[in-house]
């Protein structure tokens, strides 16, 4: 597979288990890898403190996710949490940050804008995406 389709893959598992939380009343923050055969590994916290700072679940998330690809044969991580953004007209809207990494390729943040439809089914928006600084395979 190629770095983009890894990053196609694990996009479409996340964006699927955090839609399904989200109708389901909330989500809670969570990382995923995807290993050499294709299989998705989801990292649910145990210990996350519900006020937790954005700087604060990227130190967990960097331990744990640089943990979890040292002992599975994975080059691609993310991790995926709930914010809350600005539209260009000043509308609060919700969102998910994913920040998406592949070693030696890309590591990204990107935006999902959502809202909910009848029947509390969660619609994403088209998502924004911004280069980030490597998190967990930092480059050599």
């Amino acid at each position: 597979m190629t770095p983009q389709e890894k990053k196609a893959l694990l996009l479409r598992v996340v964006t699927k288990l955090a839609a399904q939380q989200l109708e389901n009343g909330g989500l809670t923050p969570f990382g995923a890898t995807l290993g050499s055969k294709r299989e998705v590994q989801l990292l649910v916290p145990d210990r996350i403190k519900p006020d937790a700072t954005l700087e604060e679940l990227d130190a967990y998330w960097t331990r744990e996710l640089r943990q979890a690809a040292a002992k599975g044969d994975c080059d691609t991580v993310c991790t995926c949490i709930h914010v809350g953004m600005q539209t260009e007209e000043g509308i609060s809207v919700p969102a998910l940050l994913i920040h998406i990494e592949q070693a030696d390729a890309f590591s990204e943040d990107i935006l999902y804008p959502y809202e909910k439809g009848e029947g509390s089914e969660v619609v994403f928006s088209e998502p924004t995406t911004e280069a980030a600084e490597y998190q967990i395979f930092v480059p050599s």
